[in-house]
């Protein structure tokens, strides 16, 4: 029987991303840079958010109404090179940020991916507040 141990190959890791509807808002999954291949992590950090902004905006949303950031990183310590890029992209928000530090990632991953959680307001979810 074969180990079906959760892993991402390169080409599921340099996908696409999608926009998944949740029961309390978006998740824009799987966010990175379209070309990243010789790109310095803020370069790709750059490129991911600039993407986002237009995948948002076709949903009349803006970086402004993510509320969490789920980031996947290659290299933990290139990482601090992007917070002048967070910076810029949230000048006045500070979303809840979770990062996961992809260890021996290969190369031909991004070396910084995201995932963007908009939660919507209540009216829109059709949801209770309460737990």
């Amino acid at each position: 029987m074969k180990d079906k141990t959760l892993t991402r190959t390169p080409r599921s890791v340099a996908s696409r991303p999608r926009v998944v509807q949740t029961m309390g808002g978006l998740v824009l999954a799987g966010l990175h840079a379209p070309r990243f291949e010789g790109m310095e992590l803020a370069e790709q950090c750059r490129a991911a958010f600039e993407e986002a902004t237009t995948l948002l905006a076709a949903r009349d949303l803006t970086l402004s109404d993510v509320s969490r950031i789920v980031c996947h990183i290659a290299d933990a310590d290139e990482f601090p090179a992007s917070f002048p890029v967070f910076r810029q992209f949230f000048p006045s928000t500070s979303p809840v940020m979770t990062m996961m530090w992809l260890k021996d990632a290969p190369p031909s991953v991004p070396k910084i991916m995201f995932d963007l959680i908009i939660g919507l307001p209540e009216e829109e979810t059709g949801g209770d507040a309460r737990a």
